[in-house]
């Protein structure tokens, strides 16, 4: 039998385990894993999903992922870390699971995870797999993610835990270490992973999370190089550090490997303005201008949806929220009012959805593949008319 046909032990019964459940749950997506397509090789922008908003899917396995990414028309699939990829970090599962990607025709994103020293007991689960040692845990990640290819990895600084107000979630304000001097420990903690990351030509993407400023990402890039550090550029969260959307792109264009695609609107209170996200193309960024710009720089970038119901309360009046943000002007919020009354008059015309109307719809996980779709169609058609596909 010759070598194409064959096929290992281990890969079998990893099939077959997930197949006779898919064929029980959902026949169309058990044949879609069966065929092979030519391997993933497309050039141009691709849009796919992030694992972590696929509840329907997320905890069945990654086979089963990409299945239902194929099913669903996407291009690809984004995890958070290697480990959500393989518990375990064994590598012939990893290759096997990226040998299925390719077979489907679909990129594989990964990451290594959280690289701020004062929140890292808040991932446990990485620290117990270095067996206390944090460091060695990332280590091992990001060796696993070059091993299959996963050369621009993503990477986060903070969490958000909620609070009130609602701005005391981020990591920025906490009040028992400033915010400058988890910057400092993120940087020394890059840079001991700096050595290891050049040898084997893997590179950490910060993902713009809400409490980094796009100049704070352009300063650590600066100074541990953009060979080893990189953005993950996260569009709904732009607002959230008192970055406009579109003047931050423009500044992290030529550092961005990797995204999240979410969009919103914006609407003025008495406390400050509130961000609703919505589907990718129905909110405040321009789009067809920022893949143009991000085109130039990162002609085969991944767009990966990230989807879910929020609304955020921005302060920009409140001084005490002010003060974190010395580079946030006047001119900024002036934009960010703009974009506001720009949003609340397509609301009146009836081209948007009112907020309250649009908080009553339901949102099922059929809901959110739907608001993906709609999202995709509309980039994709961007993406063909600016010739960013070829």
């Amino acid at each position: 039998m010759g070598s194409d046909l064959s096929i290992s032990r281990r890969r079998f019964i990893s099939n077959a385990s997930l197949t006779i459940p898919m064929l029980m749950l959902a026949p169309e997506i058990a044949f879609a894993s069966m065929h092979s397509p030519e391997k993933h090789s497309r050039s141009g922008m691709l849009v796919g999903v992030d694992a972590d908003k696929l509840y329907a899917v997320k905890d069945k396995g990654a086979f089963m992922v990409l299945d239902y990414a194929r099913k669903h028309g996407f291009d690809g699939v984004f995890y958070r870390t290697m480990l959500d990829l393989s518990p375990t970090l064994d590598l012939g599962e990893l290759k096997e699971i990226k040998a299925h990607a390719d077979s489907l025709g679909l990129y594989l994103d990964s990451g290594a995870g959280w690289v701020n020293p004062y929140n890292t007991a808040e991932t446990p689960h990485i620290r117990r797999f270095g067996k206390g040692d944090y460091k060695l845990a990332m280590e091992m990640m990001i060796k696993a993610a070059s091993e299959i290819s996963c050369k621009e990895l993503y990477a986060v600084t903070g969490h958000s835990i909620h609070g009130d107000p609602f701005f005391v979630a981020y990591d920025r304000f906490r009040t028992d270490v400033s915010w400058s001097d988890q910057l400092l420990a993120i940087k020394k903690f890059i840079n001991m992973l700096k050595p290891l990351l050049k040898d084997v030509g893997c590179r950490l993407n910060l993902e713009t999370h809400g409490d980094e400023t796009s100049f704070e990402l352009l300063e650590l890039i600066d100074e541990l190089g953009e060979d080893v550090l990189g953005v993950t550029l996260d569009t709904g969260n732009l607002p959230l550090s008192g970055d406009v959307p579109m003047d931050a792109i423009r500044r992290l264009a030529p550092y961005i490997h990797m995204t999240h695609c979410k969009d919103g609107v914006l609407y003025i209170t008495e406390e400050g303005i509130v961000q609703q996200l919505r589907t990718v193309g129905q909110g405040i960024v321009d789009w067809e201008e920022a893949l143009v710009i991000l085109g130039e720089h990162s002609p085969d970038l991944h767009l990966s949806f990230e989807d879910y119901r929020a609304e955020n309360l921005i302060r920009f009046y409140d001084p005490e929220w002010r003060r974190h943000f010395p580079d946030l002007t006047d001119k900024d919020v002036a934009e960010f009012e703009r974009l506001a009354k720009d949003c609340e008059e397509r609301i009146l015309k009836g081209e948007l959805l009112g907020i309250e109307e649009f908080n009553k719809l339901p949102f099922s996980d059929e809901d959110r593949i739907h608001s993906y779709k709609k999202g995709a169609d509309y980039l994709r058609k961007i993406i063909k008319e600016n010739g960013l596909n070829s």
